[in-house]
């Protein structure tokens, strides 16, 4: 498997010249994935939607064709900080990127969700409950939260190994460092994903709403200050060192792709 800097270059060529790869199969299946979580989610929990992004549900590249989406919503009645409902890309152009991406608020510490999907151009995948905590220094959180998820994790490996399938590896150790130990991620043929990747993506969702609904507060003051900002700088530091950002840039111009990272980091918000 290519790493991301070898992607990177791959996609730029693809945009910029006549090397396209139609994609349109492979997005709809990872799209729909992604709209069924959402759908699932959002009869679970109580959220809003947050219109200061409103003028930005279509958006068009440099060319003025249509590109991508961006929504974003807070939670109503629920412990959920800023939420990430977004696509980017063309795909009869090969590169897509969605987003499905669900911060917590520092009134508890379940893990945030961290969702990506696309084309590249096999079907990309990438779900994480991603820790609130260092897990080498609270290993009970890891336990309580991220352990029960592992016979799942451990399943998709052996699987990816009998269907000769590498193992998702990032270029980039800050990317590499960002995945909790039961993170799934990686690029496969559509065929693989359907079968294998998406059932265990559904799981995963299914225990992470479980973890929100049985959520207790945090009642310490002092700790959820500690949460609040540790969550504001790993949100702020994935976001910005995110290695598709150039992309983004290229189809959009640098003003709105700058925007994106803004609203990504929730530093635009009502």
């Amino acid at each position: 498997m290519e790493n991301a800097q070898n992607l990177t270059k791959e996609f730029a060529a693809h945009l910029g010249g006549d090397d396209h790869i139609d994609t349109s199969e492979t997005f709809e299946a990872v799209l729909a994935t992604r709209d069924a979580i959402w759908e699932k989610i959002q009869n679970s929990l109580s959220l809003k939607e947050d219109f200061r992004c409103e003028d930005l549900r279509a958006f068009n590249d440099l060319n003025g064709e249509h590109v991508g989406r961006m929504r974003t919503f807070t939670g109503d009645a629920s412990p959920v900080d800023w939420v990430i409902h977004s696509n980017i890309g063309t795909p009869q152009k090969t590169f897509t990127n969605i987003h499905l991406t669900i911060y917590m608020d520092d009134s508890v510490d379940v893990p945030h969700l961290g969702m990506a999907f696309g084309t590249l151009p096999g079907a990309f995948f990438y779900i994480d409950p991603m820790p609130r905590y260092e897990p080498l220094a609270y290993p009970d959180y890891l336990q309580k939260y991220l352990a029960p998820l592992n016979s799942i994790y451990m399943e998709l490996q052996d699987e990816l190994f009998e269907a000769g399938v590498k193992p998702f590896n990032a270029a980039m150790p800050f990317i590499r460092s960002s995945l909790s130990p039961v993170a799934l991620a990686g690029v496969v043929p559509l065929a693989f994903y359907r079968s294998k990747v998406e059932p265990k993506i559904f799981a995963y969702v299914d225990h992470w709403l479980s973890l929100v609904h049985a959520a207790k507060p945090v009642e310490s003051a002092q700790e959820r200050a500690q949460l609040k900002q540790r969550d504001e700088l790993v949100r702020r530091n994935i976001v910005h060192l995110d290695p598709a950002n150039p992309i983004a840039e290229r189809l959009v111009g640098k003003p709105l792709a700058d925007r994106l990272v803004r609203i990504l980091c929730a530093e635009e918000r009502s």
